[in-house]
């Protein structure tokens, strides 16, 4: 091989076709990302209802989706050195998983006798039983609290009754001749004899050892019963099955219990509702084994008040102590009814007072309001948080739930499952044409849709520093982007709306999976949507109305699907289990590292996150430098810029040599930035003077920010269509910007960092504030350390990109003066608060 005479030459060559095929590398990753992403919004349009499908389709899916971000790690891997080797063995993990579910296999745990709660989800239903399934997916994905402990499985059951002979054995009592009351009796002495197999007995005594030891030490006990089934649409067994509280802290006791939650299976009531001819291997009987929540509180939640399931009201009942008297009937309750609306304010209550407070004279005085005044067993702010988790339960399970709970510190939920309400007339065709053709359109005809649906709510502005917590369950939520990081606010949202962004975004799978309608890419809702407006979302018809239409939201009721129970359907669901959520939401996190990446969609975020950096830091400490490899820009004012084309950065019929004039600029982010930093009315442009105490004070500086040329120094920029990547030595100041601009606004961004100036540092780190506030009003998410700025915007459409670059560029060459003009804190003020203001002229003309 003959090397160039010139080694530094070959050397910057070398860089260059790196960089150009980290580049490819990059754009092939965007474009793999959009093919996983729409895999996945296909995949949750099936599970939607929106078209048939079969084992095929799911087969075929799994496949592609597999190979897909196979190679979305094999990218990472080339264009980071392979950095993340921890990648590769997450991905070999959940491929592993996927095609299992694919092929009908429920998994390592189909034959397992006992399983802890954290290993459990709602799909584990014909495995753990129904009270058990909720249950665990209550704590483990929506994360409220409800008791630690494990589940007796199905296959514990199998094994008990085979190992006995017990289901011929019950089937021939059945089948024989005699009362219900006879057979009962017959059975439970059949199962009072039986033994339990020494592997059951094995596994439940390793099970409650591992849960005294998660919780801290033995406690009383509940062993709750969970039929497979049990719950179901169709037969309900309400209140059929035995669950056995205050069970000792030891192997025996947790087992006569079993043995008494297995014995109610095929008590009278039982017997009576299953029918003559019910096969004893029907509704399996699982148990649930939980430590005893110690309450001062207990009771019942409906989400929707039964009495009158019209209005938008829910109903608690609440005793002193235990709920097992309350769902027993044994004793009476306070009951309330509470608005669904937040903050949820009670509406009227009905207060039982105990005896001690009823010897008090007055007893319990009624209000004005309806309310009465006395011993209530809850606050109204533990109504409100009753009422707030009954609401997040109902959107999850898709209808409304009956709840049992128990308050200690917190309302604990000991159960959750359908609540059977009479159904709703649809609303009439003329009435609800008449209630639209009077409603004002507050969006009409814009966006994207997300996630299909109806929702009518308060209007709440949010964006990346919104606290969760403080999000009113069941307001709509109105963000400029959708950022991942707004995740935890869509579960909680009746809707989303945003202004920029598309159905393949990171946002929008979350809100598929959470079931919340979404409409994206509405251009200008923070405008038109006012915060604490009442509106109306028809998704489908991308439509906005201001108020509540009632008729729309009564149409959504009646239309609502019931969840599919079909085997292809629960295989779906399994499958997406592990593609679809998204757990790593913020890159900023320390658990933001590959190892952590749980499913499918944490690859992707990952994978796009780390690659962008890889880009931006490529060229650290290269850019600068000049040879034969880049050309000059022959700009207006004396700015040295020389560019590296990676393709398509010049327009076709450019000479291969010579300088390069801004007309032959093909590369948008570039010539957006330069178009900013050209503007005519930005100034002076020439170096600061700087005083001695200034020079002095700008030692400490790292010298990677001093070691550059003087001003008008050389300045690179690595130049594609849609990419640019460009670092300015303007004076004392460096200013890099990376940026990515295509068609689809998901795939776009633009990374700033700014550091330098020789100016004492109390004025370098003022003006790194002052340049954070501006940033801060341009769609970006800054951090500031010290006289460092580091912002970094996504998601934003074409002309937002251009319009952001654009100022971005006259920022750069604004911030140049401040050294001139930093002798006090007024000109600066005045300075910058003149550059805000121009900003905000420009959003309003556009409608921003």
């Amino acid at each position: 091989m003959n090397f160039p005479a010139n080694r530094s030459a070959w050397d910057k060559s070398r860089d260059h076709a790196s960089f150009a095929v980290s580049f490819r590398l990059f754009r092939r990753l965007l474009f793999l990302n959009n093919a996983v992403l729409e895999k996945i919004g296909r995949m949750e349009s099936a599970l939607a209802g929106e078209y048939v499908f079969d084992r095929k389709f799911l087969s075929e899916v799994v496949t592609e989706l597999n190979d897909l971000v196979r190679e979305v790690v094999s990218c990472l891997g080339n264009l980071t050195g392979n950095r993340y080797l921890a990648l590769y063995d997450r991905y070999e993990e959940l491929a592993g998983k996927l095609s299992g579910l694919a092929l009908e296999y429920a998994g390592p745990y189909d034959r397992s006798f006992t399983l802890a709660y954290e290993l459990i989800n709602s799909d584990f239903e014909e495995l753990v039983g129904g009270k058990n399934a909720t249950l665990s997916e209550i704590r483990n994905r929506l994360h409220l609290p409800t008791p630690d402990g494990f589940a007796i499985t199905a296959a514990a059951y199998r094994e008990f009754m085979e190992d006995n002979g017990l289901f011929d054995a019950i089937d021939a009592i059945c089948q024989a001749s005699g009362s219900n009351r006879d057979r009962s009796h017959s059975i439970g002495r059949l199962l009072d004899q039986a033994r339990f197999p020494e592997l059951l007995v094995t596994a439940v005594r390793e099970e409650l050892k591992q849960l005294f030891d998660r919780v801290g030490g033995s406690a009383p006990l509940a062993v709750r019963s969970s039929g497979v089934g049990e719950d179901a649409k169709s037969r309900s067994f309400a209140g059929q099955f035995s669950s056995m509280l205050e069970v000792r802290p030891e192997l025996s006791s947790v087992l006569t219990a079993y043995r008494q939650v297995i014995a109610s299976r095929f008590s009278v009531a039982a017997l009576e509702y299953l029918g003559p001819v019910a096969d004893s291997r029907e509704i399996p009987m699982c148990a649930g084994v939980q430590p005893m929540i110690q309450s001062r509180t207990a009771g019942v939640t409906y989400s929707r008040n039964p009495d009158s399931p019209e209005k938008n009201h829910l109903l608690i009942t609440s005793l002193r102590g235990s709920a097992h008297d309350l769902v027993a009937g044994r004793r009476q309750a306070d009951r309330f009814i509470v608005s669904r609306v937040w903050p949820f304010p009670p509406l009227t209550s009905e207060i039982v007072a105990d005896h001690s407070f009823a010897l008090h004279k007055g007893g319990v005085d009624m209000l004005a309001n309806g309310l009465r005044r006395g011993s209530a067993s809850l606050t109204p702010k533990e109504l409100a948080k009753l009422a707030e988790q009954a609401l997040l339960l109902e959107k999850t399970f898709g209808e409304p739930q009956d709840i049992e709970w128990a308050l200690a510190d917190e309302p604990v939920i000991l159960q959750s499952r359908s609540l059977s309400l009479p159904a709703k007339p649809p609303p009439l065709p003329g009435a609800l044409a008449a209630e639209l053709a009077a409603a004002t359109p507050l969006i009409s005809g814009k966006g994207q849709v997300a996630q299909l649906g109806i929702a009518a709510g308060k209007v709440v502005h949010v964006d990346q520093n919104t606290d969760p917590e403080q999000f009113p369950v069941g307001a709509i939520a109105v963000a400029r982007f959708p950022s991942p990081q707004l995740s935890p606010i869509v579960w909680r949202a009746a809707a989303i709306i945003t202004e920029i962004g598309g159905p393949t975004g990171h946002l929008a799978t979350i809100a598929r999976e959470y079931r919340t309608p979404a409409l994206f890419g509405t251009n200008e809702a923070i405008k038109l949507l006012a915060e604490g407006a009442e509106i109306t979302v028809d998704v489908e018809n991308k439509q906005v109305y201001q108020g509540i239409i009632e008729g729309l939201i009564r149409l959504h009721d009646v239309e609502q699907d019931d969840y599919q129970t079909s085997k292809e359907l629960r295989i779906l669901r399994r499958i997406l289990r592990w593609v679809a959520p998204i757990t790593l939401v913020d890159p900023a996190s320390p658990d933001f590292q590959a190892e952590n990446c749980l499913t499918f969609h944490d690859i992707l975020r990952f994978a796009h996150e780390k690659a962008i950096d890889a880009l931006i830091n490529f060229h650290a400490g290269q850019s600068g430098s000049h040879d034969v490899l880049s050309r000059p820009v022959h700009l207006p004012i004396p700015l040295k810029l020389r560019i590296i084309d990676l393709g398509q950065g010049l327009r076709p019929d450019v000479p291969v040599k010579g300088e390069i004039s801004m007309e032959m600029l093909n590369s948008r982010p570039l010539n957006a930035i330069l178009n900013g930093f050209l503007k005519d009315d930005q100034g002076d442009r020439e170096p600061a003077g700087l005083g001695f105490k200034d020079i002095l004070s700008g030692i400490s500086k790292p010298m990677a920010l001093l070691t550059g040329p003087s001003y008008p120094g050389d300045n690179l920029g690595i130049i594609a269509e849609h990419y640019c990547n460009l670092c300015l030595r303007l004076g004392y100041h460096l200013n890099v910007v990376d940026a990515y601009m295509s068609p689809d606004p998901d795939n776009n961004y633009i990374y700033f960092r700014f550091a330098g100036g020789m100016a004492e540092k109390a004025k370098r780190e003022w003006r790194a504030r002052l340049i954070s506030a501006i940033l801060s009003g341009l769609y970006f998410k800054v951090e500031r350390t010290g006289d460092l700025v580091i912002a970094k915007a996504r998601n934003l459409d074409i002309p937002r990109m251009e319009r952001v670059l654009g100022r971005l560029g006259e920022l750069i060459s604004f911030t140049r003066q401040l050294d001139v003009r930093m002798r006090d804190e007024a000109a600066i003020e005045q300075f910058f608060q003149r550059f805000l203001v121009s900003v905000k002229q420009e959003q309003d003309e556009v409608g921003e």
